[in-house]
Order: C-alpha cells, then structure tokens, then sequence
C-alpha cells in the first residue's frame, strides 16, 4: 500500500467530508461534525481532525444553501404523496443498503486487513531501520576497533624488533660474559685446588699438633685431678672443724637465748607488778591531791574568817588614836 503526502490526504478528506455530508443530508439525518469524524473513522480509517472537518461542513452549508432556498420555494406536496414517497424511498434504501452490506463489509475487511498490514509494515520497517542504524553503528565500532588494533600492531611489531634488536644484543653481551666467567671459573679452580693441598697440609700438622697437645692435656689433667682430689680432702676436714665449732657455738648462743627468754619472762612479770602498784599510787595521788585541794580551800576560809574577825579590833585602835587632841608645842 502506498503512502499518501499529507497534501493528497488532507484533500481526500476534504472531499469525504462533502460526500457524507451530502449524504447524511438525502438521509434526513443531521450534519454533525462528529458523526462525519466517525464515518471517516470507520470506513477509512482517517481520523479528520475537528476544524478541518467544521470548516468544510459550513463550505458544504454555503454550497447547498442556494438549492435548498430554491427547493423550498416550489409549490408543496402533499402529505399523502410524501408519506407514499418516504415508504418508497425507505424501501430502496433498504434494498439497496442490503445490497451493498456485502460488499461494504468485504469492502472494510479488506481496508482493515491493510490498515493491519500497513501497520506491520510500518513496525517492520522501523525495526528494519532501527536494525540497520544498530548494524551501521556496529559496523563503525569494528571499523574503529580496526584501526585501533591496526595502529597497536603496529606499534607492537615496532616494539617487537626493538626487543629482538636488544635481545640480540644482549645474547651477544652474555656469550661474551659468559666466555669471561668460564675463564674466571678456570683460573677460580686453579685457586681453589691450591688451597684444597694447603688446607690437606694444614689439617696434617694440626692433627699432629692437637694429638701431642691432648696427651700433654691428659699428663696435666691427671696431675690436677690428684691435686683437686688432695685440696678437696683437706678443705672437707677443715670446714667440717668449723661445722662443728658452729655447732657448739649455736649451741651455746641457744641456751644463752633460752636463757635470756626465762630472764625476758621474768622481767615481764616484775614490770607488770611494777605497772600495777604505779597505778594504785597514781590513783592515791590523785586522792592526796583531791584531799589537798579540799584542806588548801578550808586554809583559805579560815584565813578569810580570821581576817574577817581580826579586822574590827585592829580598826578600832587606829580611829582612837585619830580622836585624840594633838599638845600644843611650847616655844
């Protein structure tokens, strides 16, 4: 199926829009906008949009007007001949709707099947484009991964034949080491030969001198062996001498302590008596303390009662003498 430009369809529709309006006008039905939108819908499969369709319905109204004006300024017909001419038409327009109901049924099946397949059609193209702009992107990432690996190959056989290049030279640098190390290795053994006899010869003359100096050793242990047991013998008597010196004398100092412990004992039992009979004067001295207190408070009343008593006899005297006339002194 092909695809209509936007131009082509939008006049299709316009037409369509004077073709059901025209014919929703024979039927006697009214010319709404909106049961146009559905009839276009239906049998086309076009959704019109609203003011497309609203102006063409008043373009439809400009164009009829005139004819209908004119209709309705002939002569009337009468009721009975319109009600015998609406049973005639309705018949006809039944047969004939009946017998274009097949057909437009097929008719819409068929516009729904490639309605259908215009819709798979255009879901399998676009999947179709979005798979090949996939596989072009596809193709651009390996193209680009191409060059990548080209240029890394690139740079890593360049980086190849340097490492064979210093490989090269350095086996070249280890053949010659090594013929230097195997020369070193020669002239090492030579050395080391040399000093396997000196150590041989040397080993010889220190057995012999260590087999002469063990015997002498042995000579010399035995003497001191004799010598340690004699000092040994002679050291135990002398400190068993003093162990039993120590003995006696910590036997003496045992008794002296014990000795010591009955006088300690003894000195106890005094000093507790001692303790006892300080205590007992203590306490009599507090009494003849208390006891003097009392007799030194008595001497003082005494005192003041003598003084109170003696006191008026000595005044007494002493105001007579102020009474009596002093002599007068001849001259």
């Amino acid at each position: 199926m092909t695809k209509q430009s936007p131009n082509a369809q939008l006049k299709s529709t316009r037409l369509l829009v004077h073709q059901y309006a025209e014919r929703l006008l024979g039927l006697g039905e009214e010319v709404r906008q909106s049961t146009i939108r559905e009839m276009i819908a239906a049998e086309h499969g076009i959704s019109a949009s609203p003011n497309l369709v609203n102006d063409e319905v008043k373009k439809f109204w400009v164009q009829a007007g005139p004819a209908l004006s004119a209709r309705l300024r002939r002569p009337s017909i009468p009721d009975d001949v319109c009600a015998s001419f609406d049973k005639i038409w309705d018949v006809a327009l039944n047969a004939a709707v009946a017998g274009h109901e097949i057909e437009r049924q097929q008719l819409q099946a068929q516009a729904d099947n490639t309605v259908a397949a215009m819709e798979t059609a255009q879901a399998n193209e676009l999947a179709a484009i979005e798979r090949f702009d996939g596989q072009t992107r596809e193709i651009e990432g390996l193209r680009a991964d191409k060059l990548r690996f080209t240029e890394l190959l690139q740079a890593n056989e360049a980086e190849r034949k340097a490492l064979a290049a210093e490989l090269k030279d350095q086996t070249e640098k280890t053949a010659a080491q090594l013929a230097v190390n195997m020369q070193e290795q020669q002239r090492l053994q030579g050395h080391v030969d040399s000093l396997q006899q000196q150590l041989t010869d040397l080993r010889a003359s220190s057995q012999r001198d260590l087999t002469t100096l063990a015997e002498s050793h042995q000579v010399e242990l035995v003497k001191t062996q004799d010598f340690l047991m004699r000092e040994t013998a002679r050291v135990r008597d002398e400190e068993k001498t003093k162990t039993d010196k120590l003995t006696k004398e910590l036997e003496r100092e045992r008794n002296e302590k014990d000795q010591l412990r009955q006088l300690r004992s003894k000195a106890s039992d005094e000093a507790a008596q001692l303790r006892g009979r300080l205590e007992v004067t203590d306490r009599n001295l507090e009494k003849l303390e208390q006891r003097n207190a009392q007799l030194s408070e008595q001497n003082d009343k005494l005192q003041t009662a003598l003084l109170e008593s003696v006191k008026p006899q000595v005044i007494a005297p002493e105001q007579r003498d102020e009474d009596l006339p002093t002599t007068p002194v001849n001259k």
